[in-house]
Formats: structure tokens, C-alpha cells, sequence
């Protein structure tokens, strides 16, 4: 099977995931039927059609906190979909270790978190003067939830669906889109100070236009290449001692 993945633009780029281990992955039911062979491909008998009415959602990686939340993720957005009365349900799974008896975990964690908020943080950081009441309307336009205000202090919770908050300036941004950051005056800086090019940008300027007036081409080429390019297309054995290779490329072009 991996020999014919091999071929697959799609599936190709997950087989290294497994390859190099003796053992794989590989989900039965209780007919020992194959359900999903993780994170390669699942099985026709788990494809869900029109007529499906329970879903178990199933998340495997090498990284346990992502999954986690990709996990709550797609949990929260199915329960949308729940039959009538009883929108927004999820059942949750004790997954227990087999290397490790005494560790039980329910999945998937849908617990809310929170974080206190000072009303000073907020406006230095958007340059506003709103009140305590102003930044509860905005924090809730953006669906946070605002538990208690004291003392120009306010506790904000928020779903495990938003994973986006890592810090109180996230729960600050929020705020600003929910006052509309058009809304916000523009003012000019405490400050004021003149702009000037540096020497070396200066210098670059003139040189570039006089280059172009000569009849040269400006060619601004990208700083990352992909093997392909820099060995294959230029006839070259490739050379891994002198290449710097990124671990996450956005795409196999860099």
C-alpha cells in the first residue's frame, strides 16, 4: 500500500511519519474490522454519508497539545449539529494507557479558561479611555465572557475553541476589534520627531536608478529555494553537507 502512497500527490508527504518504525498504528472495532490506519488513510467503513447520525471523532499526532485542540475544535463545531434538544452535546471518551494503568484521560477537554484583565492594560495598549462598561460590550461582541469587574479588573473567560489566546493582549485585541479600531481617533504622538532615509538606504536609491538607467534588470530573487531547484534543475549531485534546511517550510518550493 505505502508503494502505491508513494505515487500520491496527496498521501506521499505522510508516509515518512511511519516508515522508519517497525510497527504501525491501525484502529479496529470490536468485529476487528479496520477503521483507520493513522495519519495515513481511514477505511470506506468509516466515511460518513447523509444518512450518518453518530460521529466519532478520532485526532492521532506527534504532538499531543495541538491535537488536543484541534480536537476541541472539531468536537465544539459538530455539536452545532446535534439532533433537537440536544444541541451542543458532546460524549466525551476515557481513553486509558496501556504502558501506564493509573493514567486515565477523558477526551476531549472542553474546560473554558480565563484570565484577569486590568482596564489600564487595555487602553495604553489601544490608546483609548473607555470605561469598565465600554470594554465589557466589546469584550462580549467577540464572544468572551466576562465573570466579575472589580476594581477596574475584569476576569474574562473564553471556550477551549479559541485557542488563539495565549496571553492577555490577545483578549486586549479582541477588545479593539470589538470597539472598531476605525473608531479610534487619530491623534498625533506625545513626540514628534523627523523622518529622515538612513545613508546606506539613500546611497542604495540612487545606485539602483542609475543601474536601471544603464539598462540593467532589478531581479529580487526568493531567500529560500528547494532542492530541486538548487541540484536537480541545475544538474548538480545533491549535497547535504552544505545545505541549511528549514524543519517547517510553508511549501516544498522553499
Amino acid at each position: 500500500m505505502f508503494e502505491v502512497f508513494k505515487n500520491d500527490m496527496k498521501m506521499k508527504k505522510f508516509l515518512p511519519i511511519l516508515e522508519p518504525h517497525e510497527k504501525y498504528p491501525v484502529f479496529y472495532d470490536k468485529n476487528r474490522q479496520v477503521l483507520s490506519l493513522p495519519p495515513i488513510i481511514n477505511s470506506e467503513a468509516t466515511k460518513i454519508t447523509l444518512d450518518t447520525k453518530n460521529v466519532f471523532i478520532e485526532i492521532t499526532g506527534t504532538d499531543l497539545v495541538k491535537t488536543k485542540v484541534c480536537l476541541a475544535i472539531l468536537a465544539a463545531q459538530f455539536s452545532n449539529y446535534c439532533a433537537e434538544g440536544s444541541t451542543h452535546t458532546i460524549e466525551q471518551v476515557e481513553i486509558e494507557y496501556e504502558a501506564d494503568p493509573s493514567r486515565n484521560e477523558l477526551t476531549p477537554s472542553m474546560s473554558y479558561h480565563k484570565f484577569d484583565l486590568e482596564l489600564s492594560y487595555v487602553n495604553r495598549l489601544l490608546g483609548l479611555n473607555i470605561d469598565i462598561e465600554k470594554a465589557k460590550e466589546c469584550a462580549t461582541k467577540m464572544g468572551l465572557t466576562i465573570l466579575e469587574a472589580q476594581n477596574d479588573v475584569m476576569k474574562v473567560e473564553f471556550p477551549p475553541t479559541r485557542s488563539d489566546i495565549l496571553h492577555p493582549c490577545d483578549l486586549v485585541e479582541d477588545i479593539g476589534i470589538g470597539f472598531g479600531y476605525n473608531n479610534i481617533a487619530k491623534v498625533f504622538p506625545d513626540t514628534n520627531t523627523v523622518g529622515a532615509f538612513q545613508p546606506n538606504n539613500k546611497f542604495s536609491d540612487l545606485l539602483r536608478q542609475e543601474l536601471a538607467q544603464a539598462g540593467y534588470i532589478e531581479q529580487l530573487t526568493f531567500s529560500l529555494i528547494s532542492f530541486k531547484d538548487n541540484y536537480e534543475n541545475m544538474r548538480q549531485e545533491t549535497n547535504d553537507n552544505e545545505c541549511v534546511k528549514i524543519s517547517n517550510p510553508k511549501a516544498v518550493e522553499f
